[in-house]
């Protein structure tokens, strides 16, 4: 099992080492939101897995490809309940699509044949 420390800097390494803005623990997984320097307003946001040590890109699916500024993704964290999901990231396997939705809690839409 690796630790926090271990698994970020696997994370750091395949992205290009961008900066690390945001940091969250959970027993069971981290959630971190990083962004290069030259380009804050493109961050990115990934939920690591701590028991299968599987990194999981956050995708909002709300158009906006460019990415996230900082204050961006504070909103959507905060507004769209998502660390209801993260804190149980075998929630977020494949096969299942949540909606997360600003001032609600998410919720199933889809779950999709395995």
């Amino acid at each position: 099992m690796e630790t926090p420390d271990q698994a970020i800097g696997k994370l750091l390494e395949f992205t290009d080492w961008p900066q690390v803005l945001r940091w969250f623990q959970f027993p069971t997984a981290l959630v971190v939101f990083v962004a290069h320097s030259d380009c804050p307003d493109s961050g990115a946001a990934y939920l690591y897995d701590r028991k299968s040590c599987v990194w999981l890109w956050v995708d909002f699916k709300d158009q906006n490809w460019g990415g996230y500024s900082l204050s961006e993704f504070d909103l959507l964290i905060n507004q769209c309940h998502f660390f209801r999901l993260a804190a149980s990231p075998c929630m977020l396997k494949a096969g299942i699509q949540w909606l997360v939705t600003p001032g609600q809690r998410p919720k199933i839409v889809e779950q999709l044949p395995a």
